[in-house]
């Protein structure tokens, strides 16, 4: 019988869990333990990681400081919470043995789901920003199944040496590039939109949480944009017609 208690649905993204910064972890738990007796279905829009290097990391010492992480997603599903994941620009290696340990089930980029009777598109959102020619190359290059494996055939201390020097590679350009490059292509929100038949779009990746309406095809659009994780949780929270965005 459905728990009557869990009747909210929540959306996260863009937690950029790193164990330099033990904050981060406190706040996802802390998070996690206030939805527990709540969410019907927690969705992750990527990024929940500040690298993923690849799933056989997970019980090896260097995949330690993210088994509390998983325990508790895990113990998350087993009471009775759905979890649905995307993966983001970071954790895109994230794969079938992760999501089988946590209890969740790893959906496509793009995915457009029944949210309480509306017809909602959800992604990470990093497709968005079509703007950054040069990132969209380099999405292109990292999603390619070969260079996958190729990366996943090194030694995990000599993939952590890489993904680090790609983070401190892409820190550096995208200092370099303005405020509009970085952030989405309203064609490309009004494009991906229409592909998925939909007037309801959630997203992460920009970490500029907010609402947006616009005009799709003279009907009234929204958009809701996760923010990132610092100093304290930001999510959304969907309960019926009612929708609470938090940052």
């Amino acid at each position: 019988m459905k728990d009557s208690k869990k009747n909210n649905t929540y959306f996260i993204s863009d937690l950029h869990l790193d164990e330099s910064h033990p904050l981060l972890f406190k706040l996802f738990y802390e998070f996690i333990d206030n939805i527990k007796d709540k969410a019907e279905t927690l969705y992750i829009l990527g990024d929940l990681f500040e690298f993923w290097i690849g799933d056989d990391i997970i019980d090896l010492p260097i995949g330690k400081p993210y088994l509390p992480v998983i325990e508790k997603l895990k113990a998350l599903s087993d009471s009775g919470t759905k979890i649905y994941f995307i993966q983001g620009n970071r954790d895109f290696l994230i794969s079938k043995v992760f999501m089988q340990r946590i209890g969740g089930e790893l959906l496509p980029d793009e995915k457009v789901i029944d949210l309480y009777g509306t017809s909602t598109l959800i992604m990470h959102g990093d497709t968005l920003c079509t703007d950054d020619k040069a990132y969209q190359r380099m999405r292109k290059i990292f999603r390619i199944k070969l260079v996958q494996k190729l990366y996943l055939s090194m030694n995990p201390e000599k993939r952590n040496q890489k993904a680090n020097q790609i983070r401190q590679r892409s820190g550096q350009k995208t200092k370099q590039k303005t405020s509009m490059i970085l952030d989405v292509n309203q064609q490309q929100v009004e494009t991906s939109c229409k592909s998925g038949g939909v007037c309801f779009l959630i997203h992460g990746h920009t970490h500029r949480p907010a609402e947006h309406e616009f005009k799709l095809d003279n009907k009234t659009a929204k958009r809701i944009v996760l923010g990132d994780w610092r100093d304290k949780a930001c999510y959304l929270r969907v309960n019926g017609s009612e929708f609470e965005l938090v940052y």
